[in-house]
Order: structure tokens, then sequence, then C-alpha cells
């Protein structure tokens, strides 16, 4: 079922929230709140940085405090948890709240899990991209903690700005051949739960692209679980039948008694939904069939394949990291072209070689590292800009209404958030990119990282696996 009280739930707490940093309220009706408006991370409750360590609670000892049930148990409403050893979580990036309203009556898996499980809309954190929320998700830290703020971050072990996840230069080539000595451990300020899952006694494993599952960020973010690589949808729903299948058998206590079941967490990441809305946007028939390929696989070689007796101790939740909005590239906002921008750019703060410190961020999470004589006039001239169609703001407000997360922030986020932010309604920002002709936005139709419904709402579903079968 579609938990749409929460969802009404959600919309109230925005409404009374408003936008923090002018003290006024969402406006608009239920069905347009959110659309050009602001939309807030629900960090005490329904957020998707509470997932993890929820469903690490379900396979918790009773008596450990470990890992805490942050979401409401509402949740779980209509699930059995009884007997579940094994909790899948499934990360389909991108495919936010709206999207699985909108498509799941379309793809057969996805209306079984809703009509045999539950499905609450859950915000996402800020910045709803994935570099900050893949790390919340592996960690259980939030940005203001884990201190990785977006696609783009200066590197202090490579001395230059990179894109973080596949953890390469801005123009493209790997890290490592270009700068030997930087350290993917330097991408964030955390513990991974992983780590935490072990000494807890449970088995966890990573599934992910095989592209990538070695990367820099993929062996840091993931260290305590077992990562596996895949090659294709197909691929990813096999091995993770397979993991259920054989993952959880611990020692026994006598030669002739049954092995003891450990819990098995297991992460499955699947990002094609996100790449191809980037490119040809969420309405683009290759995102339908992107999406049918992926349901129908997980269905054929995961839920109808799996063996009953570990489907009968399995409990699939899916997820998203964020959803996007769609924009039109000829009106995304090229900063670059500004008549003053040369003098924005002057006024940026100075790295080591005495260069100006460019935005880091993503084109929705636009981070300026500004001199601080000279915040005033920066804002300023962006406000001429941009005018109300855009929020500006100083990390000090930021922080103060818990834009990244409550928490003491971390010396890494110190180190990497702007002086000013700046989030546009529903467009992107770009700027020049660091050692290459590129800018931030290029052509891309769907973007995400700010704070519109389509972006903060993503869905989370929980199903038993053996209720799907038949």
């Amino acid at each position: 079922m579609l938990q749409e009280s929460v969802e009404r739930q959600l919309f109230t707490t925005q409404r009374a929230g408003g936008d923090f940093t002018r003290g006024d309220g969402n406006t608009g009706t239920d069905e347009d709140a959110g659309r050009g408006e602001y939309w807030f991370p629900a960090y005490d409750d329904y957020c998707v940085a509470n997932v993890p360590e929820t469903a690490l609670s379900l396979l918790s000892h009773s008596s450990s405090d470990t890992f805490e049930h942050r979401l409401p148990k509402s949740v779980f409403d209509g699930v059995d948890l009884d007997g579940i050893d094994t909790v899948v979580l499934f990360l389909l990036d991108g495919f936010g709240y709206e999207h699985w309203k909108r498509d799941y009556r379309d793809h057969d898996l996805l209306a079984r899990i809703t009509d045999q499980g539950t499905v609450t809309p859950l915000t996402s954190i800020y910045p709803s991209e994935t570099a900050a929320a893949i790390t919340t998700l592996q960690t259980g830290s939030l940005p203001v903690e884990h201190g990785l703020l977006g696609w783009y971050q200066y590197l202090e072990s490579a001395d230059q700005v990179i894109t973080t996840l596949p953890f390469l230069t801005t123009s493209g080539e790997p890290l490592e051949s270009v700068a030997p000595d930087a350290d993917p451990r330097e991408l964030f300020d955390a513990e991974t739960l992983y780590a935490r899952a072990a000494d807890e006694g449970i088995d966890s494993y990573v599934i992910q692209p095989e592209a990538y599952a070695d990367s820099g960020y993929s062996r840091a973010s993931t260290a305590g679980a077992e990562r596996i690589g895949y090659d294709d949808p197909t691929d990813l729903a096999a091995t993770i039948r397979e993991v259920c299948e054989s993952s959880g058998s611990g020692p026994s206590s006598t030669a002739t008694s049954t092995p003891t079941r450990m819990p098995t967490y297991i992460y499955a990441y699947e990002p094609t939904i996100d790449a191809v809305s980037h490119v040809e946007g969420t309405t683009a028939d290759r995102y339908q069939d992107e999406l049918a390929t992926i349901t129908t696989q997980l269905q054929q070689e995961f839920v109808g394949a799996l063996e009953s007796s570990a489907a009968e101790r399995t409990l699939l939740l899916v997820t998203a990291d964020h959803g996007l909005v769609d924009t039109v590239p000829s009106e995304n906002i090229e900063m670059g072209t500004w008549d003053d921008w040369p003098a924005i750019r002057e006024s940026f703060r100075r790295d080591e070689h005495g260069e100006p410190r460019l935005p880091t961020g993503s084109p929705r999470n636009v981070h300026f590292h500004v001199q601080p004589d000279r915040i005033a006039d920066v804002r300023e001239r962006l406000e001429t800009h941009l005018g109300d169609e855009a929020m500006i703001v100083t990390r000090e407000v930021a922080l103060e209404g818990d834009l990244f997360g409550p928490g003491v922030p971390s010396s890494l986020f110190e180190s990497r958030c702007g002086d000013l932010l700046v989030i546009h309604r529903n467009r992107g920002l770009s700027w020049p990119l660091p050692g290459t002709d590129e800018s931030a936005v290029g052509d891309q139709i769907g973007l995400h990282g700010g704070l519109t419904r389509e972006e903060m709402l993503v869905p989370l579903a929980a199903v038993r696996l053996d209720s799907l079968r038949g």
C-alpha cells in the first residue's frame, strides 16, 4: 500500500517549517506543494538517512543498542518481521517517490511490492545527490558529519577539485595516475556501517557495478563488507539471489546439529535510472525500458527463483538516494557568461597556489568559497542575477537550520562547505570546471541535488520475499 497519510504528514510539516532562511511557510495546495518550492530533510524521522540503521536494527541482538530503529514503525505497517534474518536493501539510484507513484502500475514487480507490502515517502538528505546520500547510507552519518557534500569536491591529498565517486579528475582521468598520493579515505570522515555490523555478528555484502566495485570510493565506503561486482541487471538479480541462499551459515554447535544462521545484510546498488535521466530526462522511453528490464530481471532471477527457505527469511527494502527534476538545458544558467563573473571569481578564496577556489558541489547545490570581506558583495551580485528563483544562504544560516543535518560539523565539513550556498528552484547553475573546457551542467536534462519535491521525496518499499511469490 502507498502510505498517503505519511505524504500528507510530510506536506504539513513542510508547510509549518517553511523556508528557514526567510521565516515563511511554503504556499500552494497539496497537489503543487514542493513544485518550485523547497522541501527540507526530515532528519528526525521520515528520512532516507535512517534506513540502514533501522534495517540493521532488525538483525541485531534484541539486547544490543549498536543500531537504532530510527524510522517510525509505520514504515513496516502490514509487514510481518518475525523470522527475518536477511535484509536486502535495493537502492535504485534516482527513482524518486513521485516516479514510483507514476510508474508502479506499469511494472508488475513494483505493483506487487506496493500491493503486498508498504511504500512510504521519505525525504532525502541535503544535498539530494548521490555522493552525499550514498555516503550517508553506507556510514549512517549525515553530511554535516561525514563532509562529502557533492559531486565536485576539493581533495587535499590530490591538491585539486575532483569528481568524487568515480575518483577522477574533472577532465575524466583516473586520479591515481595524475595524483599518486590521492587518498580515497579523505573523501569522507566516518566509519562504515559494515564495520559496526561485523562487530555485531552481521554479515554484510555490497553488490554494485563491476566497473567501479573496486574504485577508491568503493573501497573506502564499503570497508567491513564483502564487495561483489556485477555486469548487468540479470547478473545483479542472480547475484542477490546467490548471496541470499549461500550467506548466513555459521558454525554448528555439534557435528549433527544444523548450522547456526548468521544475520545477513545485503546492499545492492543500481545506477541506470539516474544515468538515463541525466541524459534523456525522466519521461524518456528509454527510462521506462530500463526500469522494465531491471524490475523484470529482479522478478525472474531473484524473487521468483529464490529458494523457498531463503524467501521465508528475507525482507526486501527498495529505496532511492534522491529523485530528479527535469530541466531544459538551454534554460540552465551558465554563470561564466555573466558580465561580472570575473569580479565574482576574483572574490573567491585562494588555494595554496594563489588561484581562486572555483565553486564545488553540483549544479543544484552550489558552494561558493568567498573571501570573508567579499561575501556581501558576491551575495548581492548573485541576487541580482537570480532574484527570487534561488535560495542564497550563508554557511552559518545553513548550519543553524540543520540543512546538512543536526550535529557537530566535522573539520572536513568545515573545510568544504561554501561560505555561500545557492540552490535554484528548478534550474541548474553551471560554471567552468577547473582543468577542462567543460561546464558543470553540460547538456544534462535530469538534475538533482536541490530541494524540490521531485528531488527530495524518495520511496521506502518494504515487503517480505515470500509474500511476492505465487
